[in-house]
């Protein structure tokens, strides 16, 4: 995979606090631009934290986050960003989250316009032809007028998926997306995330999926403790893992399977 150098979406020492407990201790992150990035971690780890503070829906306590050459959230080390400004970059970093958070009052296709809509503004005949190419992506082209409430959850994360790459963000983020289904579904999904990676999109991934990982991500990142442990390629971190901790954790899904 050819990698452009300018990194899509960058970290710089993130920490973020809820109370007394630290999340995120510092986390340090580029992602280049057509890399996926498979995180992988357990529970309490700050996996999801991190994707929040990417998008700015949970603003760090400390550190940076830039998408392309634009600082997330903040003009300078003070001054933050109007919620304007934070919504427009917060266009351009894509989730896709564990709940499928559909209207259920709107058609499929109407959920995949909504933000073409109020976030960019589109006539709702340009927001229909791009909804309707979403929906082809994610193989969803015959359900444009199905309520959301006779869907599968497949297909429902799959609509949820369908709207973000309406968007044309930058980057995608996912949030555990398979975890609310039923294992016979997660396939399905598994495989829409396959295709957006052939084609170059820039992906972050938070996930369980440990075969996934390994068949489709460029790095994959362990996380504990609200740091990054290890990172790199996928054989290397599946297959050799450095750290106790990690070998610990991948045991949980490979119990027969040996790490050297």
């Amino acid at each position: 995979m050819k990698l452009n150098a300018a990194p899509a979406i960058r970290a710089r020492d993130v920490v973020k606090s809820f109370g007394a407990q630290r999340i995120l201790d510092g986390v340090s992150l580029d992602v280049a631009r057509g890399e996926v990035i498979c995180i992988l971690g357990p529970s309490g780890s700050g996996k999801s934290t991190l994707l929040r503070c990417l998008n700015w829906l949970s603003p760090p306590d400390a550190g940076e986050v830039w998408i392309g050459d634009e600082r997330v959230g903040m003009r300078n080390a003070s001054v933050p960003r109007p919620e304007r400004e934070i919504r427009a970059q917060r266009s351009r970093i894509g989730m896709v989250f564990q709940s499928f958070n559909l209207w259920p009052h709107m058609s499929v296709l109407e959920n995949v316009m909504e933000g073409l809509l109020s976030v960019k503004r589109m006539t709702r005949l340009d927001a229909s032809d791009v909804a309707v190419e979403a929906l082809r992506r994610v193989g969803l082209s015959g359900k444009h007028t199905a309520m959301p409430g006779s869907l599968s959850g497949g297909q429902q994360q799959r609509v949820g998926i369908a709207r973000t790459l309406a968007m044309a963000p930058e980057v995608i983020l996912f949030d555990e997306p398979t975890s609310a289904l039923d294992p016979e579904l997660v396939g399905e999904v598994l495989a829409v995330m396959r295709g957006l990676a052939d084609t170059q999109t820039t992906m972050i991934v938070v996930t369980h999926e440990i075969g996934f990982a390994r068949d489709v991500a460029d790095r994959i990142v362990f996380m504990d403790g609200g740091k990054i442990v290890e990172m790199g390629l996928p054989a290397q971190i599946i297959d050799h893992p450095s750290s106790a901790r990690l070998r610990q954790f991948l045991h949980r899904f490979t119990p027969h399977g040996s790490h050297s």
